[in-house]
């Protein structure tokens, strides 16, 4: 696995992407260019970051968000219609004004909401833990709570039990627990399909989270075997994997660092 290396050291490398306006450049949005905060209810992303991500829509053909959120609460939270949005780690996209769910997705909306539900239910008595439905996963957030890796357990215990839970997909993420459809999709899939369907060559992308390590290691799989020119960046904080941050080309130590680059990267 690579070593990666910190981004305000190695910004030459990089001048191939910022000069050739064809780059794509993608981006997760909490703990990359939103700030983790105790509940996702109280993220934003702040109005200079946004005037940066106009400058890149501006500037690139094809700039995007790729989140474990909601298309419709991404939509929200970015308040611009001119970028591509990846919703729900990959089960939904947003491009020309219109939301696309994958076709296989739809069939097990209902056990989601149902195992979610049984869930909320069985975990009620904790008031650190807060649920949320994504109309397409359903997340278990457990940040509040002092003693997680004990909460994390129970609840990974419990949603085991679940009947029909077995038919679903249980994912982790920075003091999270998401349940998702079982199909085939993570960020690294739903990259290289937007590679493919774009005909793109250059590619920017950047996140913080375990879900975001599977699009670090499909572009350095896909660079190696010479199909596209890629380069990730990673937001470390102490709550990052080791193998997360070794999984990235770069790396930055906050969201401010993105926002640098982002600024840096749109200039002419």
């Amino acid at each position: 696995m690579q070593n990666s290396k910190f981004l305000f050291s190695h910004l030459e490398e990089l001048l191939d992407f910022k000069n050739d306006n064809k780059t794509a450049l993608i981006t997760d949005i909490d703990g990359t260019i939103s700030e983790i905060v105790p509940t996702p209810m109280e993220a934003v992303v702040n109005p200079d970051m946004k005037d940066t991500i106009k400058k890149l829509v501006d500037k690139f053909e094809l700039t995007g968000v790729m989140t474990g959120r909601s298309i419709r609460n991404a939509l929200d939270m970015m308040e611009n219609e001119n970028l591509i949005y990846i919703g729900n780690h990959g089960l939904e996209q947003y491009k020309n004004g219109k939301i696309y769910i994958e076709s296989e997705v739809k069939e097990f909306i209902p056990i989601i909401n149902e195992v979610g539900e049984s869930i909320k239910n069985q975990l009620s008595n904790y008031d650190c833990i807060l649920f949320q439905n994504k109309e397409l996963s359903f997340t278990v957030h457990y940040r509040l709570c002092d003693d997680g890796e004990k909460i994390r357990k129970i609840a990974l215990d419990a949603i085991s039990k679940i009947k029909g839970s077995n038919l679903l997909k249980i994912g982790e993420g920075r003091k999270v627990i998401e349940i998702r459809p079982p199909v085939g999709h993570d960020k690294g899939t739903i990259l290289y399909k937007l590679i493919l369907e774009n005909n793109i060559k250059k590619i920017i992308y950047s996140g913080d989270d375990i879900t975001d390590a599977d699009a670090f290691i499909k572009l350095n799989e896909l660079n190696k075997q010479k199909r596209v020119k890629a380069v990730s960046i990673v937001v470390v904080s102490k709550e990052t994997p080791e193998y997360v941050k070794e999984s990235a080309t770069y790396y930055v130590k906050n969201v401010n660092e993105i926002k640098e680059f982002f600024n840096w990267i749109s200039e002419d």
